[in-house]
């Protein structure tokens, strides 16, 4: 029986795989290149909210308009925009700019089996969060949730359903796991250690939720979804996750909007 050489194996797909698992990513971007990112999509954002509400206002032809109509519609256009912008600074800072790659911001190679394990221990984790979080602000501080933005989208009927759930679902994690886990956390990392990382990784992705009433549980979501990156090396289970996660989200809502139709 013939031996296979080194040659043979990288063409039958055994070496990719092997230098694949073994690959050192190269974090040449740094803080300065996360704040800098940062200061780029909140004054962007910002804009593009004040100007499609002042759209929205001159689309009406000056009738009244209800504050929630413009938040709504400005709401909308700033998720589409905002995960386009947050690949775009990612694309600028890590790789044109510091000459990285996507491997570097972690696009590697992961167990599928271990990817969909991984993911369902930590969806469970999370559940259990969400609701003792609820919990503990309903029944203890009695402090009902505020109504969801995503819900009153819905609700109004102010963007299609089906878009929703493809941006929701599938385009979001992608891009939010690219920005939070794969730039931000490994900058911090890189520089400060891995809890510095985990903190305020985590910190800056409940707060760019803009929810107050959730920004502990989105906390605690960020740091498991960073952890699990940090552990892996990859950002395919934390993508896999993040997508679940909104998707299992997105169904509970648009069954309770059945329940109050019916």
């Amino acid at each position: 029986m013939a031996a296979f050489n080194r040659r043979d194996l990288k063409r039958l797909g055994i070496e990719e795989k092997k230098s694949e698992k073994a690959y050192i990513p190269k974090i040449r971007w740094n803080i300065r290149d996360v704040f800098f990112s940062i200061i780029f999509l909140v004054a962007i954002l910002t804009g593009v909210y004040f100007l499609s509400a002042k759209i929205v206002s001159e689309l009406n032809h000056g009738n009244q308009i209800s504050i929630t109509n413009i938040t709504n519609t400005s709401f909308s256009v700033l998720y589409g925009i905002q995960v386009l912008l947050m690949v775009g600074t990612v694309w600028f800072f890590a790789i044109y700019w510091r000459r990285s790659s996507f491997r570097d911001l972690g696009l590697t190679y992961y167990s599928i089996l271990r990817t969909v394990w991984y993911s369902f221990l930590a969806l469970l984790l999370i559940l259990a969060i969400n609701f003792a979080y609820v919990f503990v602000m309903t029944s203890v501080f009695k402090i009902a949730p505020p109504e969801n933005k995503i819900a009153e989208l819905v609700e109004n009927g102010n963007v299609s359903s089906t878009i929703l759930l493809i941006v929701v679902s599938l385009i979001a994690p992608v891009c939010e796991e690219l920005f939070f886990r794969g730039f931000i956390f490994q900058a911090f990392r890189q520089s400060l250690g891995v809890f510095a990382g985990l903190f305020i990784s985590s910190l800056l992705f409940a707060a760019a939720h803009l929810e107050i009433y959730n920004f502990i549980p989105l906390m605690a979501i960020g740091w498991v979804l960073a952890y699990i990156f940090h552990k892996t090396k990859s950002l395919f289970p934390v993508i896999f996750l993040h997508s679940i996660y909104n998707l299992l989200m997105i169904l509970v809502l648009f069954s309770q909007f059945k329940k109050i139709a019916a």
